[in-house]
């Protein structure tokens, strides 16, 4: 069993990174940008934001390679220096420091009809291109992340499976608090959507983004009590700010004390997403790990 995967099921807790987007943002992102160029242009400045997280105590950090996909960096002009971006993003991952680098895999951006003209067949090749550049990297898993439709999901974690039956993989989807209980903006209900993706072969299973620390306590105990699978949840810093930049509601404390009880909701990893920073791991460190 690999070393990241006998963590997950045995404990303590992985303590993930925060968001890395908002922070390179706040370093000369150009909005509406690829965070990927960063890689190519100023690795200096991404491995800074990944030495912070490692600093205020993240056991695992996620490499730079979020939208490094090439349907997403076709729009940029990217997707023939995929491969280089994906091998270089987690290389400079692992000069921030000591613990396990997560190779992160976001969504295409694409949608199947009727919605959308996406179609699996692409996405599958999309997946493929990005999965082979991460395993020959050598990262010790990877997250497929903020995907808000199950099968696209799906779609990625066969690939990766395809490729490395081995690997650590978790699958986190983005849901919102309905009435009903939480659900993606698909339509897919959360202990259903999580057991799908566990028995076709995720690690570990979640949430992230979306929704602040306050709900995804609740989403937490929600998928205890209906999913067998270890869990991971990252919640944004609360809710976002309309300006000049976007800021976020919630402080690094009441974001802690929020995650402390996902923590004891029995979660194999949690983190953060849109709007955190060092600041808030730190805060949980403090609270998960008292000296």
């Amino acid at each position: 069993m690999p070393d990241f995967e006998r963590r997950l099921r045995e404990g303590p807790c992985v303590l993930l990174d925060g968001g890395l987007g908002s922070m390179l943002l706040a370093r000369g992102l150009r909005p509406g940008d690829a965070p990927d160029r960063m890689t190519l242009e100023q690795p200096e400045t991404v491995a800074a934001v990944h030495a912070g997280y490692v600093e205020a105590g993240s056991d695992a950090i996620h490499a730079n390679t979020f939208g490094a996909n090439p349907i997403r960096l076709a729009h940029f002009g990217l997707a023939d220096r995929c491969r280089e971006l994906n091998e270089r993003a987690v290389a400079v991952a692992r000069s921030a420091g000591p613990g396990f680098v997560i190779a992160d895999i976001g969504p295409t951006g694409e949608y199947l009809p009727p919605v959308g003209t996406g179609e699996r067949s692409r996405w599958e090749d999309a997946f493929g291109v990005q999965a082979e550049a991460l395993l020959a990297a050598g990262v010790d898993a990877i997250h497929l992340e903020t995907l808000s439709d199950v099968r696209e999901a799906e779609t990625a974690l066969d690939v990766v499976r395809g490729l490395d039956p081995a690997l650590p993989v978790l699958v986190s989807l983005t849901f919102e608090r309905k009435k009903r209980g939480f659900f993606t903006i698909m339509g897919d209900p959360l202990a259903a959507s999580l057991n799908r993706l566990a028995e076709g072969g995720a690690t570990a299973v979640g949430a992230n983004c979306s929704v602040a620390s306050g709900d995804m306590r609740d989403l937490a105990r929600e998928a205890r009590e209906g999913v067998a699978a270890p869990l991971v949840f990252q919640p944004n810093a609360g809710q976002p700010i309309p300006g000049e930049t976007v800021t976020y509601a919630q402080s690094p404390e009441d974001f802690a004390a929020g995650m402390l009880a996902v923590v004891r909701e029995g979660a194999a990893a949690v983190g953060g997403c849109c709007g955190t920073d060092p600041r808030f791991i730190r805060a949980l460190r403090r609270l998960m790990r008292p000296e």
